[in-house]
């Protein structure tokens, strides 16, 4: 059923991380999107297996790190559009304790990171790679906006964006190590025709977001949308046979 589905290679993006990145001038026809959902069918596997707890936990644990840095840097810089509307206040030196609170938070949750990857065997983890980025990009674009905003308000600036500097310096050590491990060890892929009922419907509810997703991008030609998503899994680039 599979088998006409084109070759995207060994690593490819989740369904709707592919469906929003795609570029119009590659390849991201219907059969493409179908290969991409088909070929994440043991991660969406081992995501229904899991118990709720356990999905929040891990939904923190790969998020909350980034976010808390880009919170953290949000909470430097504002938004020009909301301040000019009144809807936020001007930014000044009384928020860089509140944006060292969040890098705080960011600095626990790369502690967390390396606990996880040391229980998960010390592999490399792409994933992983580009959340640590993240955080370290955002904390260093908020320490000269920091030191900026205390420069202006007249305040020293002390020992407040020292959780910054920590939460930059583990996010370094953790990148090293995870570049410097070895290459995870290759999955044992569940066959399709294996594949029991609720990881079919998580595996559609993916699909359904990235056709949405390509639907805002417009990357989909004008179709019934609702009929494309209700397709059978391996079969949306393969139109029903008119009875």
């Amino acid at each position: 059923m599979t088998a006409d589905l084109p070759d995207i290679g060994p690593d490819p993006s989740a369904p709707t991380a592919w469906a929003g990145s795609v570029s119009r001038y590659d390849p991201h026809g219907l059969d493409v999107l179908e290969a991409h959902v088909i070929a994440h069918r043991t991660s969406a596997a081992e995501w229904t297996v899991m118990s709720v707890p356990r999905r929040i936990w891990t939904g923190l644990v790969e998020f909350v790190p980034w976010l808390a840095s880009i919170g953290g840097f949000a909470m430097l810089l504002g938004d020009d559009r909301a301040i000019r509307l009144g809807r936020m206040t001007e930014r000044g030196a009384e928020h860089i304790p509140f944006a060292a609170v969040c890098y705080a938070v960011a600095a626990l949750g790369v502690v967390v990171l390396f606990v996880r990857w040391l229980r998960g065997g010390r592999r490399q983890t792409k994933g992983m790679r580009l959340h640590l980025v993240l955080v370290f990009v955002f904390g260093a674009l908020g320490i000269p906006v920091a030191y900026m905003l205390a420069t202006r308000d007249g305040v020293g600036m002390g020992l407040m964006m020292v959780p910054t500097y920590v939460m930059m310096g583990l996010a370094t050590v953790l990148f090293v190590l995870v570049q410097l491990s070895p290459p995870p060890e290759p999955k044992s892929e569940i066959a399709f025709e294996d594949l029991d009922e609720k990881t079919v419907k998580r595996l559609m509810t993916l699909r359904g977001r990235a056709i949405d997703t390509l639907v805002k991008r417009s990357l989909l030609p004008d179709e019934n949308i609702d009929a494309l998503k209700a397709r059978p899994l391996g079969r949306l680039h393969i139109e029903d046979e008119p009875s």
